[in-house]
């Protein structure tokens, strides 16, 4: 299935909430700063060979990021990104880091 950016809004809740009316802030969904970091992760995550779908909007946790590795269907890369520091965790890596993280945590090479 193609995700298509900026994604359209649902009527599911936020996960820590807003910190205003819209959303702005990186970790509150579809704010433009956190659908552009979900992109990002998507492309990256594709790249690498993986197959990245999203989910849990509207949960407690958050919206989330699953991934399967196509080589290997045994590793799983999954983050939450309506997690403030984790979202802030994404942003602060570049395009290189954010590949070498990926490999480096989820497939071990």
């Amino acid at each position: 299935m193609e995700i298509s950016f900026p994604r359209p809004r649902d009527n599911e809740p936020f996960a820590w909430g807003l910190s205003g009316s819209e959303p702005v802030e990186i970790w509150e969904r579809f704010s433009p700063a956190y659908e552009a970091q979900l992109e990002r992760l998507i492309i990256a995550l594709g790249e690498l060979g993986f197959t990245p779908a999203i989910g849990g909007s509207g949960s407690e946790d958050g919206e989330y990021v699953r991934a399967e590795y196509k080589d290997n269907s045994r590793i799983v890369f999954f983050y939450h990104l309506e997690d403030p520091a984790d979202a802030r965790f994404l942003s602060s890596l570049d395009e290189k880091s954010l590949g070498n993280w990926i490999v480096e945590t989820w497939i071990g090479r």
